[in-house]
């Protein structure tokens, strides 16, 4: 007899405690057609005030309301990815390129002190496991007639994406600098890139790996060294329309060593406009004799962003 009693005493006290407790809120309807409308437009600002908006108006149900502002984040953000995924795949060669062209004025040093004109383009495009990144850069001065800085520069690189982090780089780059020393130079790299951050605001490239250069000197002697290659590129949007670059490399082998730093900062200034302020830094280890290590500029640019 004791047993039924004990189960007995337990769901009176069950249902006692049921009654005690309050009923969850309800989210009022015209507030979640609110939610779900925010949700459809895929703008995830609109809906963060949409949401804030609610629990302040509603602040018995602000937990209800955060669960469904959380469920439509997340649906948004899937079918944006699907979106994104279909995009990429549908895409031929020539599709879903963008770029930068940039213009302007380079103050140098070391080498040649001289002020010259400097054009640059670079290409991108993002597929769904391929990257293609294209770059080329004139720097050229003709004074009194006579050529007084010619420096050119193309590149092409190709990343293959095997995971969310991982990549192998493959890149191939020609370069000139007869006042640097050299009237060609090329250098074909391969290695693994690493993706160390990627968020909206801020990303972080890291590669590593082998090389191989040619180059021919202006005395007309040449040269070939297999030499190991580290690489890293960061971009910080600072705010929207400030945008802060790194650029640094290294290319080191026996015969000697290159090292490369580019720090930009760019403002927009109106559309696809931006001004550019940036300082070029390369150090040569082993440069031709009569030649400094160290060649630096500092170039003001318009940028046109397409």
């Amino acid at each position: 007899m004791g047993l039924p009693l004990n189960r007995t005493a337990a769901a009176v006290l069950l249902s006692l405690s049921m009654i005690s407790q309050p009923a969850l809120a309800q989210i009022p309807p015209t507030v979640e057609a609110m939610i779900r409308a925010a949700a459809q437009s895929g703008d995830e600002a609109e809906l963060k005030a949409v949401v804030k908006a609610a629990k302040a108006t509603n602040p018995a149900a602000a937990a209800e309301i955060e669960a469904l502002a959380d469920a439509e984040l997340a649906r948004m953000r899937t079918a944006a990815a699907a979106k994104r995924e279909a995009e990429l795949k549908s895409r031929g060669f020539f599709d879903g390129w963008t770029g930068a062209g940039e213009a302007g004025l380079s103050l140098s040093g070391g080498n040649t002190k001289e002020s010259s004109g400097v054009v640059g383009l670079k290409l991108n495009k993002e597929g769904l496991q391929v990257r293609h990144k294209v770059a080329a850069l004139a720097d050229y001065l003709r004074t009194n007639g006579e050529t007084t800085r010619e420096k050119f520069m193309a590149s092409y690189g190709l990343d293959y994406k095997f995971s969310d982090r991982f990549y192998v780089y493959g890149q191939g780059m020609w370069e000139r600098d007869r006042f640097g020393g050299y009237s060609r130079r090329f250098t074909e790299s391969l290695g693994l890139g690493y993706t160390a951050i990627d968020r909206d605001n801020m990303s972080l490239y890291l590669e590593a790996g082998p090389s191989l250069r040619q180059t021919r000197y202006v005395g007309g002697d040449s040269d070939s060294q297999l030499a190991g290659r580290a690489n890293l590129a960061y971009r910080w949007t600072i705010r929207d329309g400030l945008v802060f670059s790194q650029d640094a490399g290294a290319l080191m082998g026996s015969g000697g060593s290159t090292i490369t730093s580019d720090t930009a900062l760019t403002t927009r200034l109106f559309g696809g406009v931006s001004a550019r302020v940036s300082f070029n830094v390369e150090h040569e280890t082993n440069p031709p004799a009569g030649l400094k290590k160290t060649d630096y500029a500092t170039r003001l640019t318009g940028v046109y962003e397409f």
